[in-house]
């Protein structure tokens, strides 16, 4: 696509992050869905025509219920965009997350997944590590692990580096729950970006830069 299209989200209103401290569980999961779940599948839109110009197979895009499993506490939402028709937790997304206090875009893995040791393996013994250590210094991005934590932070970023990908996992050992490389945008400081059109441009340029890397996952 020689011309990149013009952004189809309209950026997020600041006042619609309240929303995550609404204190009555199931008020709050339908007031977050309702609060950002349109701008979040128009993000998909934007997302999908540039990921899905390779001849690959297509990405798919998913948005939560918030409400598996039975008892979660919804502290956040999130699009993700993987392979997988179904099932996308089992493996590697391309994730764009909603919190209370920041936004990403980044690629992730929930660490439970049984193929996350598998990719552990290989970023240490198969030369992956080279290549995540490459994107992420020419793209600008951090590894992050988030442990969970109770609401209302729901997770606690316990470590970032630029570069050091192998503490990444040691931290995941320890307590991780989520294992990230990608870019976070801290709230409020950036809803000038945030509530515009041009965060679609800023989340899709990391989301390119990334899949390569998620390609090589397998």
């Amino acid at each position: 696509m020689l011309l990149r299209p013009p952004p189809r989200f309209p950026g997020f209103r600041r006042e619609d992050f309240d929303v995550f401290a609404i204190r009555e569980r199931d008020v709050r999961r339908r007031a977050i869905i309702e609060a950002f779940h349109p701008g979040l599948k128009l993000l998909a839109d934007d997302a999908l025509l540039l990921l899905n110009e390779s001849p690959a197979a297509p990405f798919h895009a998913h948005v939560p219920q918030l409400n598996w499993p039975k008892g979660y506490v919804p502290f956040c939402t999130w699009l993700a965009l993987s392979r997988l028709p179904h099932g996308y937790q089992a493996g590697p997304q391309l994730n764009v997350g909603v919190h209370a206090d920041f936004v990403a875009a980044r690629l992730a893995w929930d660490t439970a997944a049984d193929a996350f040791g598998r990719f552990e393996f290989r970023t240490r013994m198969a030369g992956l590590g080279e290549a995540l250590a490459e994107t992420a210094a020419s793209a600008g991005l951090s590894f992050r692990v988030y442990a969970a934590a109770p609401w209302p932070e729901g997770s606690r970023c316990v470590f970032t580096s630029a570069t050091d990908w192998d503490q990444a996992f040691v931290e995941v050992a320890r307590r991780g729950v989520w294992w990230e490389l990608g870019r976070r945008w801290d709230l409020p400081a950036s809803f000038d970006l945030v509530g515009t059109p041009a965060w679609s441009d800023a989340v899709r340029d990391v989301l390119l830069a990334l899949r390569p890397l998620y390609e090589k996952i397998d």
